[in-house]
């Protein structure tokens, strides 16, 4: 049985001693190795790439040869007929964890009314366990990342999430079946943003059925992780903080340049070697507020600041509250890329190359909104300009222009 000296402060205070608030960082048993599957929209392989990910961290479980087609062969095997991708679902995923790594691996499947249950789970099986987590993201069966670290407080029997990392088990050159882009590089994110990003149960699995009502993980929260054998320790309860406000006083473009490295520090994220190693030295390029959506349907306003290397390469892009500046997450880049954003004014005329005789835009904004059906939804480090399209009948369509390709898509809606 495997019991960090978390756990073993758990266990303490389940016994009766009085423990007073203390910080803890919640790692897996061995560090986690970024890997990402060559399987995008509509596969198996995000799925695979991230329970590889969880074995590594959890029991150092290597890479068998050809290890996506392996394990998508072996998950495919398992008994039983399902409509996931490359019939590999999270039952027959646990069962192949368990079979390559000896370890009693689970998936746990929660209902949509039990959104705390799932993320209480996700930081107990780090925090008892020493076991990453298998997740899926933004309602995918086809988008799975790996949580890898979280950083909590405890006060009583609660502890506070200020902070949770992960990796991304995809192509990072492809996107999922519902057109957000798998990321490479570190990720990591306030406890808050956390619970937004993660809050959609379930519901794309498979373009041939969707909505797969009758799929046993239709909207469910899932994870898929390795709790021990024997005697389970009791489950923590677990709160998903804000970052410390920056600006009180409320945020501009230019205060979310100026205040960035403050957001970082204040989150605690200056003392995270992963992150700071990577934008330690850098300087914040000019910041762009996003008027976004987030996965359940709420405004989501925030500033995106790059991290730059030197006039046109970024290293990392950071996200700050639009209220106060709180740090909400941040996308460390494998590597420093170019990075050419494009104006809104510029956007507005890429964007009348679209348009017909009689047809005229509204002002645009820019925004990200994964619900929406479009390849440039990518992720909210890469928003898009979307503009209303109006013609003598009223509204006759939209048309979105990537913020960083320049890249300009027309749709219906």
């Amino acid at each position: 049985m495997k019991l960090s000296n978390a756990a073993i402060g758990t266990v303490l205070g389940v016994c009766g001693l009085a423990l007073p608030a203390r910080a803890g960082v919640f790692n897996p048993n061995f560090p986690v190795t970024e890997v990402h599957a060559e399987g995008a929209g509509n596969t198996a392989g995000s799925f695979v790439a991230a329970a590889m990910m969880a074995a590594k961290g959890d029991v150092n479980q290597g890479l068998p040869f050809d290890w996506e087609a392996t394990v998508i062969n072996l998950c495919a095997n398992q008994a039983g007929s399902t409509n996931w991708p490359q019939s590999c679902n999270p039952s027959k995923m646990a069962a192949v964890l368990g079979g390559l790594t000896d370890a009693a691996w689970s998936q746990v499947v929660w209902t949509a009314a039990h959104e705390g249950d799932a993320l209480n789970q996700i930081v107990n099986a780090l925090h008892n366990f020493g076991s990453p987590v298998a997740v899926p993201v933004f309602g995918q069966a086809d988008h799975w990342d790996t949580v890898t670290q979280v950083t909590a407080t405890q006060s009583g029997s609660t502890w506070t999430i200020s902070n949770v990392k992960l990796f991304d088990g995809g192509p990072t050159t492809g996107v999922d079946g519902g057109g957000n882009q798998y990321l490479g590089g570190q990720i990591s994110f306030s406890g808050n943003t956390w619970k937004l990003v993660y809050a959609p149960v379930t519901e794309n699995i498979n373009p041939d059925c969707d909505p797969c009502t009758s799929d046993p993980w239709y909207n469910r929260y899932t994870a898929v992780f390795d709790p021990p054998r024997g005697p389970q320790r009791a489950a923590i309860v677990a709160d998903f903080a804000k970052a410390p406000g920056v600006a009180p006083g409320g945020m501009t473009e230019a205060r979310a340049q100026a205040l960035v490295w403050n957001a970082l520090a204040a989150a605690g994220l200056d003392r995270d070697p992963d992150v700071w190693s990577a934008v330690r030295g850098r300087r914040a390029g000019q910041a762009f507020e996003v008027n976004a959506v987030a996965p359940d349907g709420s405004r989501w306003d925030y500033f995106l600041v790059p991290v730059m290397t030197d006039a046109h390469t970024a290293a990392a892009f950071v996200q700050l509250a639009a209220d106060d500046g709180a740090f909400e997450g941040v996308h460390v880049l494998p590597r420093p890329s170019a990075f050419h954003p494009v104006t809104r004014n510029a956007a507005q005329l890429l964007a009348r190359t679209a348009l017909g005789a009689g047809e005229s835009l509204t002002p645009g904004i820019l925004t990200w909104d994964p619900r929406a059906r479009t390849p440039l939804a990518k992720a909210p480090t890469f928003p898009y300009y979307e503009f209303a399209v109006v013609d003598a009948h009223h509204r006759a369509g939209v048309v979105r222009v990537s913020f960083d390709t320049g890249a300009v898509i027309r749709s219906a809606q």
